[in-house]
């Protein structure tokens, strides 16, 4: 078992080049750190699904990266949307998903009126499903409360190949929306 070296760092770059990330070769955006997480929890599903994995071990850090995703994602909505349809600017600093849908659903609502996809009823159900179980960004980041109550009560089981499905037609729609919102903005300056 080693431990670690002295003068040792967890973050540089190295001579081996084909392991260097690009941290963020592009300008920092929302959407650009949303696509990140889930990409990232995409590739944990498929290595579970593969049995790469192992399937108990990486459903928590699967639930955070699309939970991340999507507060990221609903936040450039609301920042777009706000931009669009007027209004102050930038996006609420709130990790409830319930509440930045809501207020994304708004804008969406104000800007598209009744041509606004009805899937966006979906959107709901599945932002209120994730609410159950993980309201401020904190059940699937640690186990307990402050008090030692536990974050996961009532749920046993997640089905990682219905969650990455229903998670990938959540991603194409609500990523034609913060692209549509994002053409939107861009033309209006």
């Amino acid at each position: 078992m080693e431990w670690p070296r002295p003068n040792e760092k967890l973050i540089r770059s190295d001579v081996d080049w084909q392991h260097n990330a690009c941290v963020d070769c592009c300008t920092p955006t929302l959407g650009g750190y949303a696509t990140k997480f889930k990409e990232a929890a995409d590739v944990l599903v498929r290595d579970a699904a593969a049995g790469s994995a192992i399937l108990d071990a990486v459903v928590i850090p699967i639930m955070f990266l699309y939970r991340q995703y999507l507060e990221l994602t609903l936040k450039e909505i609301i920042m777009f949307g706000r931009e669009v349809v007027g209004g102050e600017k930038g996006y609420p600093h709130e990790h409830n998903l319930k509440v930045l849908w809501g207020e994304a659903l708004s804008l969406l609502t104000a800007h598209y009126g009744s041509a606004l996809p009805p899937e966006a009823q979906a959107v709901t159900n599945c932002i209120d499903d994730i609410d159950v179980y993980d309201p401020k960004s904190f059940s699937f980041r640690y186990p307990t409360d402050k008090n030692g109550r536990p974050y996961l009560t009532g749920i046993e089981h997640i089905n990682i190949r219905n969650l990455r499905e229903t998670m990938d037609r959540l991603a194409s729609f609500l990523d034609c929306i913060s692209i549509d919102l994002g053409m939107a903005y861009e033309h209006e300056h």
